[in-house]
């Protein structure tokens, strides 16, 4: 039996948990006799920390590959495009950039 839960979250039955393994995090995992569910009594959420952002953030300011990137840090390439989507400029600032760029080397053209 699993003695830090006492009862299953979702039947609420008392005693009815017992130990079902261990997710890929390495936590506990515990089922419930009586309506026949699983669970994680107390889930360890994988983030990715701000260290591990800004790291990534670094590499790729430094013309790294994500491949390269991926392997320096030990992260996936997943992780690399969702902090790379997190951070990204707003379109509305991206507009406004790529226009007043755009002006400025016209102005040089003529």
């Amino acid at each position: 039996m699993v003695t830090d839960v006492t009862c299953c979250p979702f039947c609420q039955k008392p005693d009815a948990v017992v130990r079902h393994g261990t997710n890929r995090g390495g936590t506990a995992r515990c089922r419930c006799r009586a309506c026949e569910r699983t669970f994680t009594p107390r889930p360890n959420p994988r983030i990715t920390t701000p260290e591990t952002e800004e790291a990534i953030l670094r590499c790729l300011a430094e013309r790294l590959s994500i491949e390269a990137t991926a392997r320096l840090l030990r992260v996936s390439k997943a992780t690399i495009y969702k902090t790379l989507k997190k951070t990204r400029m707003p379109s509305s600032q991206r507009d406004h950039s790529l226009s007043a760029s755009a002006a400025g080397r016209c102005g040089r053209d003529r």
